[in-house]
């Protein structure tokens, strides 16, 4: 059975990552800050009032109230519908992705988006990576292997972890002793691990290359933007959590992983 691309369909699909797109802002304000994410409702970080469940439409009440809080007039940050906006247009892409029924793939997709983007807008004002996100993504990834292939591909998953953990913590410790200072932060060996119980363990290892080529690529736009901020000829800091480029290496391999290695594998045949 295939689920055809119904117009409707794709536009509840946006409909609905603009609402998880609304909680993930709150996820993004609040755990760092140790507040709950359910207690209280939304309200305005500067004067503390109530938002009133029509001046919180995703997108919409950001245009209509021209970026401004009704009560005290303090400017809303664009990034609220900027998120907003990317978790329904990824729905979208997500339900133009997977197709054919049953949906796991497609829930599995619907539920990491979110903790993705979350963890990574965190990692990057932040420098850190929660845990409970962390352990988020890795029940996500225990789930769906049992669902997809039970025990077998449980053990996949497992082992993925594993592989993603010991990597990462082999890098962290050659890389303290080589540059004196952490390489790999122990938010990012956890995360990698998570993200093993997603992809199993032949794709974990593509996880770990497309991370490092997105880092090095961020790594030198990091610097050639910092040295012309600073205008200054000495030494940059080259510095930046790794955390976004490991979240956007899964949320690529997890759709295109298998035909990536087959083609890859395909070149020696």
């Amino acid at each position: 059975m295939m689920l055809e691309h119904n117009p409707i369909v794709a536009f509840f699909f946006f409909l609905l990552g603009t609402i998880v797109g609304s909680f993930t802002n709150v996820l993004i304000w609040r755990i760092p800050r140790g507040e709950s994410i359910v207690f209280p409702g939304s309200h305005c970080p500067k004067c503390g009032a109530k938002i009133k469940f029509y001046d919180n439409i995703p997108i919409l009440s950001y245009i209509i109230l021209g970026g401004k809080c009704r009560n005290c007039s303090s400017k809303i940050s664009i990034k609220y519908p900027l998120i907003e906006s990317f978790v329904g247009i990824a729905y979208l892409l997500t339900y133009l992705l997977y197709p054919a029924a049953p949906f796991i793939e497609t829930i599995q997709m619907i539920l990491i988006i979110p903790i993705f983007l979350a963890i990574s807008c965190i990692d990057i004002e932040h420098w850190v990576i929660p845990d409970e996100l962390t352990i988020s993504v890795a029940v996500v990834g225990i789930a769906a292997s049992f669902i997809i292939g039970g025990w077998k591909m449980f053990v996949s998953s497992l082992i993925g972890a594993a592989i993603g953990a010991f990597i990462f913590w082999i890098i962290s410790v050659l890389g303290k002793r080589a540059f004196r200072k952490e390489a790999m932060g122990g938010g990012d060996i956890l995360l990698i691990g998570a993200v093993g119980f997603l992809v199993g363990w032949k794709n974990i290892l593509l996880v770990i290359f497309i991370s490092a080529l997105l880092g090095a690529i961020g790594g030198i736009i990091a610097v050639l933007i910092r040295k012309a901020i600073s205008h200054k000829d000495t030494k940059t800091d080259s510095a930046i959590p790794f955390g976004p480029f490991i979240c956007a290496a899964t949320l690529i391999v997890i759709p295109f992983g298998e035909k990536m290695l087959n083609w890859y594998l395909s070149l020696f045949k």
